[in-house]
């Protein structure tokens, strides 16, 4: 064979063990980068769980729990080393291959002889071994590329990686007295005015300071925060974060949430009872975060400026998603509940509400639910709770450490959010009853006297509780308001009011609000008996959402418009004994 061909055969070779060691190189770097804040065999969520098994090991759930996450973090595991051992056997084939290729190269190209012939053959054969002998090197400093690669994009993260901010919290005062998320403070639904307006005719204009159209349907509740107010909107193919001004009702701004990372190319239909924007956004003193039925999840600053948004996935659920955004601290909490309880897909997440970066998430043992999770506060300790089939559970909202579990939503369809008060939570699901749960307690306190009573009446399937820790309200669909004594749970009374109800109730001062979907708002007195103050016609019927109270001023979302209520001031120039 001439020494040509096989010189260039050769130079063929080690061109190949170059780019395959390059290929295997950057792979390898792509799989540290995707997993190097992970360690599948050191996974805190399960150093949690394990103490909790030993000391209760009769817990088949918390069993299965275990074994199902250890099995997931052992193959994750396992998959990682197979890769990292495959690719190190390729870069080494590719070495040595390059060596010997290499070699057979630069032996044809040596020729201890002197050319012999004519001058410009001489020439040509020099020029063609001084061509090979920098192939080789070029080759030589390729393979050394791709076998360094992963290394050196290892010590380029390090040195490289900008630390994030440091946690940013809204202040405790401003969150108490502005209504930040679903149902205000807390998410009980309580006002922090008392003077609150009490009287208006939306046919008349009576005391509606303003309405202002809403351009996208949705569900989703007004927040408040100074003087914005947040709102969502989406149908479809579109989705859209709304700001107006609070004492005007101008429309500040409208950004629409669309190209997310990580959003479905072709989102599912959404259940016509729930919509693509039935979920609440959340706000603290520097951002506003929504969630939309396909998933997206998007942080806009209070000027309207996109700061981050990622995909969660189309969620499994056959109502279509519709549990609301938290806030604790820095914390974005989102309540990711979806499939069946035997799927096994529920989680809770946890992102850095600056960054949209992953703080924390647990898994969850329930089937998918439409509550909002509520961030108990004012105890020994700041619990996050949730309600869904079959649990109630109390978490960390630091750090998603299970706190306590009461096995009292089994076999519903939990949508009615829980509330607490005086250390008590109260959850309800129209399938189940409504339950009283002491809120201290640990592990699993299903049967024991944490859970103090329960009530079998009036059981909502939409709406969630309100209380002022004296008496419970719950309203259902259908209209049937009933009464309960919050500490004993004995039935104070019910009230038929005959009307259809999907915004939940709320307590102002001392009167409870009842907003019915044809825009009749029922005033009627807190207490033990039933007294009906005041009824208010809004104007505009579709009132799925829930109120907002601020200091003299009611927020109201009907099908179009969104509606401001208070009293309207009058004229400078009036008498004093007249104002």
């Amino acid at each position: 064979m001439p020494r040509r061909t096989i010189c260039a055969a050769a130079l063929s070779a080690a061109a190949g063990a170059a780019l395959v060691a390059v290929l295997v190189g950057a792979l390898l770097a792509v799989d540290y980068v995707r997993d190097r804040d992970a360690d599948p065999m050191n996974s805190t969520e399960l150093a949690r769980l394990r103490p909790q098994a030993a000391k209760d090991p009769k817990n088949q759930d918390l069993v299965e729990r275990i074994r199902g996450l250890d099995l997931e973090l052992r193959q994750e595991y396992f998959r990682h080393v197979r890769l990292v051992r495959l690719g190190n056997w390729l870069l080494l084939g590719c070495v040595a291959v390059f060596v010997v290729a290499g070699r057979v190269a630069m032996a044809q190209r040596s020729d201890v002889r002197p050319p012999r012939g004519k001058a410009a053959d001489v020439e040509r054969e020099m020029r063609f071994a001084a061509r090979g002998r920098r192939a080789v090197v070029a080759l030589s400093v390729l393979l050394a590329a791709g076998a360094v690669s992963p290394l050196a994009v290892q010590a380029y993260i390090r040195l490289t990686t900008v630390p994030p901010p440091p946690p940013h919290a809204a202040d405790p005062a401003d969150i108490a007295r502005y209504w930040p998320g679903f149902r205000g403070p807390g998410g009980l639904g309580v006002s922090a005015y008392a003077n609150v307006p009490t009287e208006w005719d939306g046919n008349s204009g009576r005391n509606i300071l303003w309405k202002a159209p809403v351009p996208l349907p949705g569900k989703s509740s007004p927040i408040v925060w100074a003087d914005r107010i947040f709102l969502t909107g989406a149908t479809h193919d579109k989705r859209a974060v709304y700001c107006f001004d609070a004492a005007t009702g101008k429309m500040l701004w409208s950004r629409p949430v669309e190209n997310v990372p990580g959003s479905p190319a072709s989102p599912r239909k959404a259940f016509e009872d729930t919509g693509y924007a039935a979920s609440t956004p959340v706000a603290d003193d520097r951002h506003v975060f929504a969630i939309f039925a396909n998933g997206d999840l998007a942080c806009f600053r209070h000027d309207g400026t996109p700061v981050w948004a990622k995909g969660l996935g189309q969620p499994n659920n056959q109502y279509s998603h519709g549990s609301s955004l938290v806030m604790f601290r820095n914390l974005l909490l989102v309540q990711w509940d979806q499939g069946a309880l035997e799927d096994y897909m529920s989680k809770l997440l946890a992102f850095d509400g600056q960054t949209g970066r992953l703080a924390w998430q647990q898994r969850r043992p329930v089937a998918s639910s439409w509550s909002t999770p509520a961030v108990m506060t004012g105890g020994a300790r700041p619990q996050l709770i949730t309600s869904a089939n079959p649990w109630v559970m109390a978490c960390d909202p630091a750090s998603g450490a299970e706190l306590w579990r009461a096995k009292c939503m089994e076999g519903g369809d939990v949508a009615s959010s829980p509330v607490w008060a005086g250390g008590f939570v109260y959850a309800v699901c129209a399938e189940t009853k409504l339950w009283a749960i002491r809120a201290n307690g640990s592990g699993d306190v299903t049967a024991t006297k944490q859970l103090v009573w329960s009530g079998e009446y009036g059981l909502p399937d939409i709406t969630s509780p309100v209380t002022d820790g004296k008496h419970v309200w719950l309203i259902d669909s259908g209209g049937l308001l009933v009464c309960y004594d919050a500490r004993t749970g004995e039935k104070a009374y019910e009230h038929e009011m005959e009307k259809v109800f999907n915004a939940s109730p709320a307590i102002a001062g001392d009167r409870l609000y009842l907003v019915s979907m044809k825009g009749l708002t029922f005033i009627a007195q807190t207490g033990g008996q039933f007294k009906l103050l005041r009824t208010n016609p809004l104007g505009e019927a579709g009132v799925y959402a829930s109120p907002a109270f601020q200091d003299g001023r009611i927020y109201l979302r009907a099908k179009e418009h969104l509606f401001c209520i208070g009293e309207k001031q009058q004229s400078a120039s009036a008498p004093a004994s007249e104002k």
